[in-house]
């Protein structure tokens, strides 16, 4: 039997005790690896999706972050390209993805490592990452599954750039602050997920349930404490101007979901964990 650690739904807050994510990753793995056989050593999202630990490994690149673990990312596969065109994603071809390696590697050694409570929550929660296709090269598109604990699929640029790196930057812990939002609420629900109480999503734009716009709103609120971070550290222009420009956009879109406060789909937990997010 799973014994879930007593948590304090204001701990997500950044700057998050760094132990945080672990503490996390080893409820999650026991809660939802267990049954499959599968450990951080030997899983993959092929793995997770087939329900079979013998599945061939086939990894583009393994990046050490720090503590003896690894971020993988991982090649595609015909489970995965199934599992992509279901949520409507374009998992890109190996090929494709060398520009995109190089970026991730990037914005984790020159802007993630730079903070480390993100930096704990990325190496510690992100196992696997699947390199997606956007629409166009300004566009990002980033992806995570409450089903699937320690895998993202994000998007890259095109371009090699220091813009490419912190908009990578921004995919990564996007995507991890959603895993750390789902292993969280196992330990301690926010949202009672039987209401139908849903709002207009100004992230998805359109209507969602009362769990998705508190992850979209703890997401962003985790990117701009870390825009706000590199704006008042950096002596690079670009970061500078990038950082600014992006607290502008989410500081609109969070101002937009205030009506979350009124809804009945919220916990006690919830409602101690929105009221500090609106707090800050």
């Amino acid at each position: 039997m799973l014994i879930a650690p007593k948590l304090d739904p204001v701990s997500l807050l950044p700057p998050f005790v760094a132990s945080l994510p672990s503490v996390l990753r080893l409820s999650g793995e026991r809660a939802l690896l267990e049954f499959r056989s599968l450990t951080r050593n030997t899983y993959s999202t092929e793995r997770f999706l087939s329900g079979s630990s013998s599945k061939p490994d086939a990894v583009l690149k393994t990046i050490p972050v720090g503590n003896g673990l690894r971020l993988h990312l991982e090649a595609g596969s015909p489970e995965l390209v199934r599992y992509c065109e279901q949520h409507a994603l374009r998992l890109a071809s190996d090929a494709d993805s060398a520009i995109a390696i190089d970026l991730v590697q990037a914005a984790l050694s020159e802007v993630i490592v730079q903070h480390p409570y993100l930096w704990s929550a990325v190496s510690e929660l992100v196992w696997r990452c699947h390199i997606v296709r956007a629409e166009d090269d300004d566009y990002d598109v980033s992806f995570s599954d409450p089903a699937i604990p320690f895998s993202v699929f994000i998007s890259a640029p095109a371009r090699s750039d220091r813009r490419s790196i912190l908009r990578v930057a921004e995919s990564l812990v996007h995507e991890a602050m959603h895993l750390q939002l789902t292993l969280f609420e196992i330990c301690c629900p926010l949202i009672d997920t039987a209401s139908s109480w849903s709002m207009y999503s100004p992230w998805k734009q359109q209507e969602r349930p009362a769990q998705g716009i508190l992850h979209g709103l703890y997401v962003f609120h985790v990117l701009r404490w870390m825009w706000r971070q590199i704006s008042l550290t950096t002596q690079n222009e670009t970061d500078s101007n990038f950082a600014l420009s992006r607290m502008v956009e989410i500081d609109e879109e969070i101002s937009s979901v205030r009506a979350l406060e009124d809804s009945p789909a919220l916990t006690k937990s919830g409602n101690i964990f929105l009221q500090n997010l609106f707090a800050v």
